[in-house]
């Protein structure tokens, strides 16, 4: 990839970017989440043993939930947005190719998260030290994993959007991250469908991507610390499913007709 797309790129993804940041929907969730880690303040008192698990607890599913709202709501009308504004077509006049359009757009969102999960951490660390408690670095062994879950539903998102209206693409999203954090329960099917073909059931399991993989935030909150191999593994598998689900995206948007 040359320097010049390469720069066509970043120039898409930093007004993503500043278009994503003026969204009131980013503030109003950023602002609900900060709240929600928060509110572990209340719930710690409840506890006194118990306070500081309370709050990681609390925090960390707030990071998870608000950062796939925001992942999937933005992600859905990312693309549709601007084909309805009309503001696509002079864009791709320019020597800009629609590849490149579609990547610096999945950048721009990236960065997007990248920004809130890193403001809502920075709220649950400051939440701990408020509470008397060491703010755990550890913490980003799980927030990390989270960011390339939401990363790969910005992907799925971005993929059904240029396929359907933003309302199918965030059901069908939707439906896809509900099984993949169901997983077992897919992989278990045959017990309650006798019937199904074993190879059938497998071949849905390893093709639907696995959020359970993503998920570390009751081993650190917890105290446990998660191994490197593991957090390798899980940034692999990320990498390999949305470099795949962006390829199917970018093919699909090449051949879309624009109105």
């Amino acid at each position: 990839m040359g320097s010049g797309r390469l720069t066509r790129i970043a120039a898409v993804a930093a007004n993503t970017f500043r278009e994503s940041v003026r969204e009131r929907v980013f503030y109003n969730l950023l602002v609900f989440a900060m709240l929600m880690i928060l509110s572990g303040l209340l719930l710690a008192r409840l506890s006194i043993r118990q306070h500081e698990k309370i709050i990681k607890d609390v925090g960390l599913a707030s990071i998870d939930v608000f950062g796939l709202v925001i992942a999937l709501f933005m992600g859905v009308s990312l693309v549709s947005k601007e084909i309805e504004r009309r503001s696509l077509f002079p864009l791709l006049a320019k020597p800009l190719r629609r590849e490149e359009f579609y990547l610096g757009k999945f950048a721009g969102l990236a960065l997007t998260l990248a920004t809130n999960v890193a403001a809502m951490t920075a709220g649950l660390l400051l939440t701990l030290w408020a509470t008397g408690a060491t703010p755990d670095l550890r913490l980003l062994q799980a927030v990390f994993p989270l960011v390339l879950g939401h990363l790969l539903v910005v992907a799925l998102a971005l993929f059904f959007s240029t396929l359907s209206s933003p309302t199918i693409a965030a059901v069908a999203t939707l439906c896809l991250v509900v099984a993949g954090r169901l997983s077992d329960v897919v992989r278990n099917a045959r017990t309650v469908l006798p019937d199904a073909p074993a190879w059938l059931v497998e071949a849905v399991y390893y093709a639907l991507p696995n959020f359970r993989n993503f998920d570390f935030k009751d081993r650190v909150a917890y105290g446990e610390a998660i191994p490197a191999a593991a957090l390798a593994w899980v940034t692999l598998y990320a990498a390999v499913y949305v470099g795949a689900v962006l390829a199917g995206g970018v093919l699909a948007f090449r051949r879309r007709e624009l109105h």
